[in-house]
């Protein structure tokens, strides 16, 4: 193999690692903004594991951009709505990753 092949390889299973990982984040915010919804009826439950996750980057997101509005946060949308448009930075940068998540 190539030197250009090798380094074109190794920045698609970055990329996809990547994508992977941002994929993870995003289903732990769903996760949290399914179990705050509890928080309606009285029932509290945030594992520490999502707490460990979730608090930091809402933390991050907060810093930056005021999320309330009217008692609701918006942060968890913000987060999906950065998360998709850096999966699509990624997908324009290297298409071919789209060919390794539909297999």
């Amino acid at each position: 193999m190539g030197t250009y092949y090798k380094i074109i390889l190794s920045m698609t299973i970055f990329l996809f690692t990547i994508v992977i990982f941002l994929w993870l984040i995003q289903w732990v915010v769903f996760i949290d903004v399914i179990l705050s919804w509890g928080s309606l009826v009285w029932i509290r439950f945030r594992p520490v594991w999502i707490q460990k996750i979730i608090v930091p980057l809402y933390a991050i997101v907060r810093r930056f951009i005021p999320t309330t509005a009217g008692g609701m946060d918006f942060t968890p949308l913000i987060i999906f709505i950065l998360i998709e448009l850096l999966t699509s930075v990624i997908f324009k940068i290297d298409p071919s990753i789209m060919g390794f998540l539909s297999r």
